[in-house]
């Protein structure tokens, strides 16, 4: 994927109000690649838009259901945004400063929230799923969300298996898409 770098700011210079900058961490990855996990921010909009355009139609398929991404300027912006409480989003940046990944929860209830996660090609397989998804869930617990549930297409086995590894089960198959839970502590 063409660089995304120069679209937003690697961390954050005048953070939204509820940024939750103990979010932040610099982690390493078993491939020894040493990746940033930050919040979104509203600036990432033109990252979210840059990787709809340039993304490959299975990986928008897989996250989106459907090959085209969602691409009216206001859900775009809708994604970038969030209250970081009932919809909280995490971004993964390589050493370069290109988005490599984004996780992210969104509430249904005052106490369950639908989980999603997309990292780019290039990066998959190499324990950003993992990173992403597992750094959701201690705000997803300070926020009062105590089960998370993740919808994906059956025939998406890495995620399948990537939830699996979480501890996601209870797999549900209904109208072609399947739902697995996770109970937080």
């Amino acid at each position: 994927m063409e660089s995304d770098a120069h679209l937003s700011p690697m961390l954050p210079t005048d953070p939204p109000a509820g940024y939750p900058e103990s979010a932040q961490q610099w982690v390493e990855l078993p491939t020894d690649d040493r990746i940033l996990i930050r919040p979104i921010i509203p600036e990432d909009v033109e990252r979210i838009a840059h990787a709809f355009e340039v993304g490959d139609v299975e990986t928008i398929r897989n996250r989106f259901f459907t090959a085209a991404p969602p691409s009216d300027r206001p859900h775009i912006e809708y994604l970038a945004n969030v209250d970081y409480v009932a919809r909280f989003a995490l971004i993964a940046i390589d050493g370069n400063g290109d988005s490599i990944g984004i996780s992210r929860y969104e509430t249904s209830d005052e106490s369950t929230a639908e989980v999603a996660i997309v990292v780019e090609e290039a990066w998959r397989k190499k324990g950003v799923g993992i990173v992403l998804v597992s750094a959701l869930e201690p705000w997803a617990i300070a926020n009062g969300i105590t089960t998370l549930d993740a919808i994906y297409l059956p025939e998406n086995k890495a995620v399948e298996r990537l939830l699996a590894s979480l501890g996601y089960e209870n797999r549900t198959l209904e109208d072609g898409i399947v739902t697995v839970t996770k109970h937080l502590a």
